[in-house]
């Protein structure tokens, strides 16, 4: 399919339940020719032992644009998602989590600002929410409107109005990245270069821990929704996952800091100094719940 705008990439592993409303969200969406026409999926099961392939294959029997394929091998989360993305053949990458769903319209919404801007790196705003389906915050991104950075230096200065918090959802989730096929490619070495566990995902190491140059856009609707309490990750000791965290943001900002200095405003360091030792307030909370 030669036409293909987005290809959005799904690398999963034992999570079928999840998975299938994953692809319900989207594949209700072909009702609409042109998102049909524009959009395909492929699904990288990293060798599922639930029934996962079972899931997949009720929707790549029903459409001709999603593909399912067992990995034919064992790979970690960060791995899997840059074979899954290499496989992309679509003018766009959309690496999806297993886990969200999109909004009822976000590949209309998404395919028509690619057509208007076509920027290198799109950010879709988010609406996240438990595994009860409760909503727990809208507006993650705090934009009223799309947004269009024409470089590197016009993006920071977006993000640095909205630091901290939203800084962290920007960088840090996978699901609302949206990147062009070409940089992905052209750049895949630097994936091997930032890969231990206080990296973040892939799309976040390259436009983030290099110098490289890139215009952007967020868009303002919210087109994904991201499930809050399936974090494995975050099932720890709360006092050691404090200071995994930690040492994740500060190794993290350090990084963005390093590399992109001719770019960040001015009071940015600051701000990432000031993020540091408040966020130690959380550890009193938590020293608190546990022993009072």
């Amino acid at each position: 399919m030669d036409n293909i705008l987005i290809s959005i990439c799904i690398p999963t592993f034992n999570r079928a339940r999840f998975l299938k409303e994953c692809l319900e969200s989207i594949t209700n969406q072909f009702s609409n020719p042109e998102v049909k026409n524009n959009v395909n999926i492929t699904i990288l099961d990293n060798q599922s032992e639930d029934n996962t392939e079972e899931v997949a294959k009720s929707f790549t029997s029903k459409y001709d644009n999603v593909q399912y394929l067992r990995d034919n091998e064992k790979r970690g989360l960060i791995p899997g998602i840059i074979k899954v993305a290499s496989l992309a053949d679509g003018k766009y990458i959309w690496v999806f989590s297993d886990d969200d769903v999109h909004s009822s319209n976000s590949l209309e919404i998404a395919i028509n600002f690619i057509k208007q801007y076509q920027t290198d790196l799109i950010l879709g705003n988010l609406i996240g929410f438990s595994d009860n389906n409760n909503i727990k915050y809208k507006n993650l991104l705090k934009v009223n409107e799309n947004l269009i950075a024409n470089n590197k230096k016009e993006f920071f200065a977006i993000i640095n109005k909205r630091f901290p918090r939203s800084i962290d959802y920007y960088t840090t989730l996978c699901s609302n990245w949206i990147i062009k096929k070409d940089i992905f490619d052209n750049n895949f070495s630097i994936f091997k270069k930032f890969n231990d566990k206080f990296d973040l995902f892939p799309f976040p190491s390259l436009f983030f821990y290099t110098n490289m140059e890139f215009s952007s856009g967020i868009i303002a609707q919210e087109i994904v929704l991201n499930r809050g309490e399936n974090e494995s990750w975050g099932r720890k000791n709360k006092i050691k996952h404090f200071f995994y965290r930690d040492r994740l943001w500060r190794d993290y900002y350090q990084k963005i800091i390093n590399n992109n200095r001719g770019y960040l405003p001015k009071n940015f360091s600051f701000k990432v100094k000031i993020k540091n030792i408040v966020q130690y307030k959380e550890l009193v909370k938590i020293i608190l719940h546990l022993f009072f």
